[in-house]
């Protein structure tokens, strides 16, 4: 595929994703089932704080997103892990978390700093089906012609075949 998409719980689980997802941000096979949360490989995992010139932003976005989405889930006990854990390991998310922000955002554009084919621009577009509105798909775009489309096609053709990847 020449889009990257993952399928993600409202609280961030990464359930599925496709190679280029995996190569565009990181082999999510790589990482422990338990720990595949977009929320915490922002906080706990450095290639994120590289990945995303724009860092603060999109942490401080997802955060909101996630603090929002806990309203609907006050009984999920991974959930409340996951608050403290990264409540005790990060003190902007500390700070954050405590503030009661909360935001949803559903499209947006996205900044990659990649560090096999540098610069990417991407769009981004979050897809729910009210069949089942636990699981919902972010599908990542290029403008067509665009530098960040040759990236994008420049990454799919030399990324290496992540260990592990579920097809959204």
């Amino acid at each position: 595929s020449d889009t990257p998409a993952m399928v993600a719980t409202p609280t961030m689980d990464i359930l599925a994703w496709n190679q280029l997802a995996a190569a565009l941000m990181i082999d999510f096979g790589q990482v422990p089932e338990p720990e595949r949360n977009f929320l915490r490989l922002l906080f706990t995992d450095p290639r994120m704080r590289t990945l995303y010139p724009e860092w603060e932003d999109l942490a401080r976005a997802t955060t909101a997103y996630v603090r929002m989405e806990a309203a609907n889930q006050r009984d999920d006990l991974r959930l409340s892990t996951l608050v403290g854990e990264l409540s005790l390991k990060d003190p902007q998310f500390r700070q954050w978390w405590a503030g009661h922000h909360v935001a949803i955002k559903r499209r947006g554009s996205r900044n990659y700093n990649h560090p096999i084919v540098g610069e990417i621009i991407l769009d981004w577009d979050t897809l729910t089906s009210n069949a089942d509105p636990d699981q919902q798909i972010i599908i990542f775009t290029a403008e067509p012609g665009s530098p960040s489309e040759h990236a994008l096609r420049n990454l799919g053709s030399r990324s290496a075949h992540p260990s592990e990847h579920r097809r959204p």
